[in-house]
């Protein structure tokens, strides 16, 4: 497991998201999903940070966008 905080945000619907979520579950990765229709905070969070779509998965201080499996299975420690 990476040291960290590890931030999954999301939206709906969105297979990319489905899958990345789908990998963190089967390697058993603690995360947070932050949806963005829950709480637009979350999509100025993004936006704030040059980001315009989903998933993006923040692992401490690096961020893995879409959906790239060998990046973030490096990242988390998986």
């Amino acid at each position: 497991m990476s040291e960290g905080s590890i931030v999954l945000y999301t939206s709906r619907p969105c297979g990319q998201c489905d899958k990345v979520r789908e990998l963190l579950d089967s390697w058993e990765v603690v995360y947070e999903e932050r949806m963005l229709s829950e709480d637009p905070g979350y999509l100025k969070t993004l936006q704030e940070a040059g980001i315009y779509g989903t998933p993006v998965t923040f692992i401490g201080d690096d961020r893995v966008l879409g959906v790239q499996e060998n990046k973030l299975k490096k990242k988390v420690g998986a």
